[in-house]
């Protein structure tokens, strides 16, 4: 228990830093099921999909790299969303299994690593939010 709380106080620590830090520095990354790996730095979102080759069954393609500059409000509503998916420890596992999804916040050269539970409703809106804002 002692070593959960000094791990959430580390958390803590970090992601106070991360709020303290302009947002400019600060890089998030979402990997969902599949892997497909999603880049917010500032405004501009980076969608970098599995290749075929990459799958674990060799067939199932993320499809076409896209990047794309979205608005001020859109990347807010986008950090809270990592911000709170951060403080959600409930909503956090250890288990790397194919349904969960994974997301790194790096500041400068601190990085903060952690995997979301497939059915966790902050994952959902996340992902959500994700592809919609990367197909409009």
């Amino acid at each position: 228990m002692k070593k959960n709380i000094s791990i959430l106080f580390f958390l803590l620590m970090a992601f106070t830093n991360v709020i303290a830090n302009n947002n400019n520095d600060t890089v998030y990354t979402y990997y969902d099921a599949a892997r497909n790996k999603y880049l917010l730095n500032g405004n501009e979102l980076k969608y970098t999909p599995v290749k075929a080759s990459e799958s674990s069954s060799g067939i199932y393609s993320g499809g076409t790299y896209a990047s794309k500059v979205i608005t001020e409000k859109e990347s807010q509503e986008l950090v809270q969303l990592f911000k709170a998916a951060l403080a959600n420890t409930k909503a956090q596992t250890g288990k790397n299994i194919k349904t969960n999804t994974a997301v790194e916040i790096n500041v400068g050269n601190k990085k903060i690593s952690f995997m979301l539970k497939a059915a966790a409703a902050i994952n959902i809106s996340l992902n959500n939010f994700l592809k919609q804002l990367i197909k409009n």
